[in-house]
């Protein structure tokens, strides 16, 4: 008799988990499902967008793909991309980030149209130091 009660239990617990997993999932779907808001890259916190910035640099400097790199860069609905991709280099530099990376990302605001003298020096052709 007692095995027939373990067994019962056994039963019932798996019978209240899957009605439970059930339930649960019936409410997230149905009842209150999970509403998106401000999802878009526009709404990325600063420090995020620079860090896509950045990777859009890395992957222009890796394809030179300056369409691809403007399409990735009018995600984040920037007023002007050329001068926050500058002002993104240059403060990498006032941060003494390494050279690499201060390079893509000169490369890219160049790219991009701006023109600043601090960023002028990491625009030649030379090795990384």
């Amino acid at each position: 008799m007692g095995r027939r009660r373990i067994w019962l239990a056994v039963l019932l617990g798996a019978v209240g988990l899957v009605a439970g997993a059930g339930l649960g999932v019936w409410y997230g779907w149905e009842v209150d499902p999970v509403a998106y808001t401000d999802t878009d890259l526009a709404h990325l916190h600063p420090s995020y967008r620079d860090e896509y910035i950045l990777m859009v640099s890395r992957a222009y400097a890796l394809d030179g793909d300056l369409d691809a790199a403007r399409a990735r860069i009018e995600w984040l609905m920037l007023p002007d991309p050329a001068s926050t991709a500058a002002d993104l280099a240059e403060k990498a530099i006032a941060q003494s980030a390494p050279t690499a990376q201060i390079r893509v990302l000169a490369h890219l605001a160049q790219a991009l149209g701006a023109d600043r003298p601090a960023l002028a020096p990491y625009l030649s052709p030379e090795d990384d130091s």
